[in-house]
């Protein structure tokens, strides 16, 4: 009679410990689901506000594409050069008569002056050969002040010099390329001496 009772005492004490196991183990999953459905909780969120700042990213970029689509007065480019060589000028603005491209129509091939139709920000370029060794300086100025220089000189003939600037003009500005020391320059019927110009911004 009492080994009965001590055998069930013990049936029941593997019970009980066994549905303590079991009510351990159903806690351990709990908690390991929660801290599953926590992390990806937090993934979301963090994929929330990444697509969130994607949208706003392709919206500012869309904005600015209407915007540039919209207003078409923002195209100014030009280039323009000379056809023949001069073994005398040594003053004033170089003329480049020839015009290549000028779209918005910012550059006067009879006074050889850009003026901006617009403000922005703006890139020159030049290229000049100098005539049989007598070298040549030239500057691109912005409103009668200097900016950047060309210089083609040296013992050997047609030496070239060239230049490129970064300019923010205001509409209205005057941007051209003049003398600045020696004598003359050389050009060919396809032009080796050029003024360009563009807007970038």
């Amino acid at each position: 009679m009492n080994s009965d009772i001590a055998n069930n005492d013990r049936k029941q004490s593997a019970a009980l410990l066994e549905l303590g196991k079991q009510h351990v183990r159903f806690i351990d999953d709990i908690r390991n689901t929660t801290r599953t459905l926590n992390a990806d909780i937090e993934q979301f969120q963090t994929d929330q506000w990444r697509l969130s700042a994607s949208v706003s990213s392709l919206e500012l970029f869309r904005n600015n594409q209407t915007n540039n689509k919209c207003d078409q007065k923002q195209e100014v480019a030009f280039t323009a050069g000379v056809t023949s060589s001069s073994a005398t000028w040594n003053s004033g603005t170089l003329i480049f008569d020839v015009v290549i491209m000028n779209t918005g129509n910012g550059y006067n091939p009879s006074t050889g002056v850009f003026t901006s139709p617009i403000g922005g920000t703006f890139v020159f370029y030049v290229s000049a050969v100098e005539y049989l060794s007598k070298y040549l300086r030239i500057d691109v100025v912005l409103n009668s002040v200097s900016k950047v220089r060309a210089l083609g000189e040296g013992s050997a003939g047609f030496q070239t010099g060239t230049n490129m600037v970064v300019l923010n003009l205001q509409k209205g500005d005057s941007v051209w390329v003049k003398h600045s020391a020696g004598k003359g320059y050389h050009s060919e019927s396809v032009p080796v001496t050029t003024f360009s110009g563009f807007l970038i911004l």
